[in-house]
């Protein structure tokens, strides 16, 4: 049961992560139709994206990110995290279900809208429970856009929302269909098996000549040579421009200077205690009584708030709402546990505390070098390879087959083949170095056609392929392939004495007779065992287990054993409950888990036939030329 429960549960986590990633979406900023331009990377429908628009919500992403991780995260770490990608697929999804919406015309009320702000946990004054304007101002902030922009957002999220979320009903199952169900994954067995080997099958018989060209002739299928095809293979790889490449002294330390601020400076950070009054009095009797002793936690709590929800912990000065209040509690004179304010600001009358400092922090262009002399290598490389993808891809377009359109751009093609599918030579020798990308194409197009550039699956490159023969699949003569023939034959024929022996157990049994009288004639003794739904050892296979679970008290079952070519005969000898009653609350959350899972099973099926039905078409080499070359 636990294996079924885990494996239900990663359904579910990957349905949190979606509508995470579209919650996510309403801060960043989901698209109109209004911003989708020509120049597609992105296709749903009729609508696209823009690499620009891509780029920008892909440069907010990573702002994003390196703000909630202390400014440790850059655009390359970005990008080796699979960010883009993140990015197109979501946005594709989105806007798929955004599209279906407007054609059922759903709208959303701005009554709802402004019911969701107030009733929201994350606007809210931790201690009355009510709305809390500084928050949402925070937010507004922290993500620069105004509260216009912000209920739009929350409109479009809002409306996605109760969308996917009307095909969940959020109950548990059905009480009779969960107790079952819970029933049936406790359920144990008691059984008796005999496992039937060959020595207990008889003597195997030899085949005749005759034998062998009848089995050559009923299995035409398994001596038939596979599909073969030929091919000429084009790889270009970042590492094939790299020799040559240099970069000056002077270049490097320009790449550090344009980046210091950005990526190799980290200001100055401060924890800080904050709180905002309606007069300049109130906040004089707060100073007064945080400089008598008192406590900014005592503070927060005659204001209904939380020490927690007051603190700006480790924030830049940039990451401080009211300029003013950034100014005082970042001067220079101002130190771990001074009191800054009253200022009068934004918002009114603010008082701080410094809780923290910690001191800024400079990588050195010395420490920064190799990985700016990396990066601009990769850049450089990958910015030919490219280039060089462009001249093949347009040298194609005038006719050239890929061979000559390789040749004019300086490259060589390689010749592969006769290989199947599977990457093996007429005669069982493996051809070695075929990415996978290109064999899988080489059997998509037909006789004479050429692929398109293709991304591989590393990143480092791409391919061309252009076949050349298609030798279809054909019989292997009689003569080539006997000794294969022979040994086939005498596995079947092991395999049909041992399957007729255990027929002859069953017929026995059937007949009136025990299983331990059936195996005293091998001079062998069943095995009794008790089991539930997850056993498995060397003779209790996945199928033996479903029989056994599927049969009902005194019958005969039988199947391969888990090890080896033996087979298994077993008597269900008794049925029961668990001796380990669930509890309530397991019941309860048992059934909670199948509601959920049913539900989960549902909304799957609804995105995939949304997103079906919408097209979506991703122009894959774009987004890898978008976020590779220098921005």
């Amino acid at each position: 049961m636990l294996t079924q429960v885990r494996s239900a549960l990663r359904g579910a986590v990957a349905w949190f992560v979606i509508v995470l990633l579209i919650l996510a979406f309403a801060l960043w900023g989901v698209p109109e139709l209004q911003n989708f331009s020509g120049n597609a990377i992105v296709k749903v429908g009729s609508q696209s994206y823009s690499p620009q628009y891509v780029q920008n919500e892909f440069n907010r992403a990573v702002q994003i990110q390196a703000a909630e991780s202390g400014g440790n995260f850059t655009r390359e770490d970005a990008i080796a995290s699979g960010l883009p990608n993140q990015i197109v697929s979501t946005l594709a999804t989105t806007a798929a279900i955004d599209l279906f919406a407007e054609e059922l015309r759903l709208a959303m009320p701005r009554a709802l809208i402004r019911d969701y702000l107030n009733e929201s946990e994350n606007f809210q004054n931790p201690a009355t429970g009510e709305f809390d304007r500084a928050t949402l101002q925070s937010v507004l902030q922290r993500f620069n856009i105004s509260v216009e922009e912000f209920e739009n957002r929350i409109a479009d999220e809002l409306q996605r929302q109760q969308l996917v979320e009307s095909l969940a009903l959020g109950a548990p199952a059905p009480q009779p269909f969960a107790k079952y169900m819970l029933m049936r994954e406790t359920e144990r067995r008691a059984i008796s098996y005999l496992i039937v080997t060959e020595e207990m099958a008889g003597k195997a018989a030899e085949p005749t000549p005759d034998d062998l060209q009848t089995y050559y002739d009923a299995n035409a299928a398994t001596f038939t040579a596979p599909e073969y095809r030929s091919f000429d293979l084009l790889v270009l790889t970042t590492d094939d421009f790299r020799e040559g490449i240099e970069i000056s002294e002077e270049e490097i330390r320009r790449l550090y200077d344009v980046n210091r601020e950005r990526l190799y400076e980290k200001p100055e950070r401060r924890t800080l205690y904050q709180l905002t009054f309606d007069t300049e009095a109130e906040a004089q009797s707060a100073l007064a009584n945080l400089r008598q002793g008192g406590s900014f936690e005592a503070l927060a709590l005659d204001k209904g708030r939380t020490l927690e929800s007051v603190t700006f912990a480790d924030a830049r000065k940039s990451e401080i709402l009211d300029p003013g209040v950034a100014d005082a509690a970042f001067a220079e004179d101002i130190g771990e546990g001074d009191v800054v304010g009253p200022v009068e600001g934004v918002f009114g009358w603010t008082i701080s505390q410094v809780a923290g400092i910690t001191p800024p922090e400079l990588t050195t262009y010395e420490e920064a070098r190799p990985e700016l002399l990396d990066q601009y290598l990769a850049q450089d490389t990958r910015r030919a390879l490219l280039n060089a993808i462009d001249e093949v891809e347009e040298a194609r377009d005038t006719g050239a087959s890929l061979a000559d359109a390789a040749a004019s751009a300086g490259f060589e093609v390689a010749s592969v083949g006769p290989v199947d599918r599977f990457s093996f030579a007429p005669g069982g020798a493996i051809v070695p170095n075929i990415p996978g990308e290109a064999l899988n194409e080489a059997f998509l197009l037909e006789e004479g056609q050429q692929s398109a550039a293709i991304n591989m699956e590393d990143g480092e490159g791409y391919l061309f392929v252009s076949v050349d023969t298609v030798e279809p699949p054909a019989l292997k003569p009689f003569a080539d392939v006997r000794d294969e023939a022979e040994r086939k034959w005498r596995q079947e024929e092991r395999v049909r004495r041992i399957a007729d022996t255990v027929e002859g157990v069953s017929e026995m049994i059937a007949n009136g007779e025990t299983l331990a009288d059936a195996a005293a004639q091998f001079d062998r003794a069943p095995t009794t065992l008790v089991i539930d739904r997850n056993l498995r050892n060397e003779a209790i296979s996945p199928e033996l287990s479903e029989k056994i679970f599927a049969a009902a008290p005194g019958d005969v079952v039988s199947a391969d054993a888990s090890l080896g070519e033996a087979q298994i005969v077993a008597v269900i000898d008794q049925t029961a409950l668990s001796p380990f009653p669930a509890s309530p609350d397991q019941e309860s959350f048992f059934g909670q888990f199948l509601g959920y899972q049913l539900d989960q099973e549902l909304i799957e099926a609804f995105l995939a036939d949304v997103r079906d039905n919408y097209d979506i078409k991703i122009n894959q080499a774009q987004v890898d030329a978008l976020f590779s070359a220098e921005q």
